[in-house]
């Protein structure tokens, strides 16, 4: 027969922040052979020497690695080594912005130096002057300071997916005694593209073609592709319909020297294209507006566009007679600089031609209306460019670089700060397409920063806390940091992902500011300001189960504590000197242990302390 005695006690927690013992009590049993037993509990936190010593190995060899490595910092100064670039490719085919970061030598490294700068993926490129290949890009720095670092930018190409991509950027410094260091630092990029459909329409007719360039189908999906790539960015804007036979358009002969008129044989919404070989002493293409159609109306209010054009394709090359690249996958777009002795990449041609049909062309009147003034002169253009965007006599943006892409803006896409290749809409085009008269719809590229207000939850002492503060908006590459007030002891902020997390040590009310800024070098950010509760450690009750008799007889220990509360139960002989029997590693809320000395248990305290 089997004598069991069991004794439960919960803490209190007035006594949470005592070091000794919160209750003694004598087991009123006759338990084992027959010796007192006790039972005990205490708040007293755990110290683990080992772990803080395993602490200090870990701290001391990341130092070690880090001494030898070249730097890489962001421009909020965190080092970037180890959580590595954020690229974005924003929704649409957009020419995407340039992160910027600094390059310092390693540590004790020979001066002057230089850097090799290496990324294995072909949209990969870095600002100029650098190269591209399909192998990847690559980029070379000179070193002469060990404080100040020298900026790169690097960012990707655009493509119509909706994956986001991990590449590797290994960097290889040679220092001026030849000694080299070799090291990597991991890039992401966030895929913003969705995959829906244009609101704004514009029909492509290749029914005026007498050419037969059109005849080929890669040509016309090219063309289709072009056009599809311009309007996903505006809005439907309530249109009116176009009926059959009231819409005329002019289509030009060789040499644009005259043609005819033309009307549209079906009923449309949107803009209709006409796409059509041609060929002319330049060899040249060309793009434009029709000045004989009506504008487009909303809910029968005129605006400032019009209905229809034209795109004449030249049939033997661009400003040459080497033919056409009919280029489909975007990791090519480095084919071709589209120069007048190199074969041209089509698709880009049509997009900078296609762009003259929909905007940049007198026979819209919003455009017309900003050629006479001489430039855009909109708050959204002038905000985001920071002056007026001149145009000159070709309807072109002539000197004018995307301030975010560092790509040439419309006309201008032999220049810019990074590698000339295909052509590509930027983001001042699109706000110039605003003030000629589209109405842009939202797309990432034109987000701004935004900080999600919530409420914290509360949290515990002793109980590990979780949770994620939330941006969206601008360049999504974030900085978080605290600018007011102090976190809850224990806790921390992950400047990278804003995650607050740890476990909290002590208890109250904390205020604090948080301060989230995207990836912009003249950004304030966005504050809030929170108050967060840390309430005293969940109750823990220790249980004491004497089981079997004489030599069979052993202690079971069950302690019942919060999910997620880590304890240790410890014994002692004399209540002075504790040793740690068995640790609830895992946190579960309920912890057994079995004392199997039956000589040690009878002549034992137990008590269960947290382990914070």
């Amino acid at each position: 027969m089997h004598r069991k005695a069991i004794k439960v006690f919960s803490y209190a927690q007035s006594d949470v922040a005592r070091r000794e013992p919160v209750a003694l009590i004598p087991n009123s049993g006759l338990l084992g052979r027959d010796a007192p037993l006790t039972l005990l509990w205490t708040t007293a936190p755990l110290t683990s020497l080992t772990l803080l010593s395993s602490v200090l190995v870990v701290v001391h060899a990341l130092c070690f690695v880090a001494t030898a490595q070249t730097g890489v910092q962001d421009i909020f100064g965190r080092s970037l080594n180890q959580r590595g670039i954020t690229l974005v490719d924003w929704e649409g085919y957009l020419a995407n912005p340039l992160i910027k970061f600094y390059v310092l030598p390693p540590t004790k490294a020979v001066l002057p130096g230089s850097a090799t700068l290496t990324v294995t993926g072909a949209r990969l490129y870095f600002d100029s002057p650098s190269n591209v290949s399909a192998s990847g890009p690559g980029k070379t720095i000179s070193l002469a300071s060990a404080t100040v670092g020298v900026a790169v930018r690097l960012s990707v190409f655009p493509d119509h997916d909706s994956l986001d991509e991990d590449y590797t950027l290994t960097i290889v410094f040679t220092g001026a005694n030849n000694v080299k260091e070799t090291n990597t630092v991991p890039i992401h990029v966030i895929d913003q593209d969705l995959q829906r459909t244009n609101d704004f329409v514009v029909t492509g007719n290749f029914d005026r073609d007498i050419s037969g360039f059109f005849t080929n189908a890669t040509r016309r999906a090219l063309v289709r592709q072009a056009a599809d790539d311009w309007s996903y960015f505006f809005r439907g804007m309530n249109l009116d319909p176009v009926p059959a036979g009231s819409e005329t358009t002019y289509i030009w002969s060789n040499n644009f020297n005259g043609g005819y008129y033309f009307s549209n044989t079906n009923n449309y919404t949107g803009y209709l294209l006409y796409a059509y070989g041609t060929t002319n002493s330049a060899h040249r293409s060309g793009g434009e507006g029709s000045y004989s159609g009506g504008v487009q109306r909303s809910a029968g209010s005129p605006l400032g566009i019009k209905r229809s054009g034209g795109f004449e394709a030249e049939i033997y090359g661009n400003y040459n007679t080497l033919g056409w690249l009919l280029i489909t996958n975007d990791n090519d777009w480095l084919v071709t600089g589209n120069l007048g002795n190199q074969t041209n990449d089509f698709y880009s041609i049509a997009h900078h031609e296609i762009g003259h049909a929909l905007i940049f062309n007198p026979a819209h009147p919003g455009f017309n209306t900003a050629k006479i003034a001489g430039a855009f002169t909109s708050a959204a253009v002038t905000n985001y460019f920071g002056a007026r965007v001149p145009i000159d006599a070709t309807d072109h943006l002539n000197g004018v670089i995307d301030p975010e892409s560092g790509q040439g803006a419309f006309g201008y896409e032999y220049y810019g700060n990074s590698p000339r290749k295909r052509w590509l809409i930027t983001k001042l085009d699109l706000f110039c397409a605003q003030e000629v008269g589209y109405a842009l719809r939202p797309s990432s590229a034109f987000a701004s920063l935004f900080f999600h207000a919530s409420a914290l939850p509360a949290a515990a002492i002793s109980i590990p806390f979780s949770y994620s503060l939330i941006a969206d908006g601008g360049i999504p590459f974030y900085d978080w940091e605290i600018t007011a007030g102090a976190l809850p002891p224990g806790l921390a902020l992950d400047p990278f992902t804003g995650a607050l997390t740890g476990t909290p040590t002590t208890n109250g009310a904390f205020n604090f500011t948080v301060r989230v800024r995207d990836y912009h070098e003249t950004g304030v950010g966005l504050s809030q300001s929170f108050t967060m509760s840390v309430a005293p450690p969940p109750a823990v009750q220790l249980a004491l189960s004497i089981v079997g008799q004489n030599a069979d007889s052993e202690a079971q220990l069950l302690l019942f504590g919060t999910m997620g509360q880590r304890q240790v139960i410890q014994a002692s002989g004399d209540l002075r000197n504790w040793t740690p029997m068995a640790t609830n590693a895992s946190a579960t809320n309920l912890f057994q242990f079995f004392e199997t000395n039956r000589w040690q248990f009878p002549q034992r305290f137990y008590r269960a302390v947290l382990a914070l």
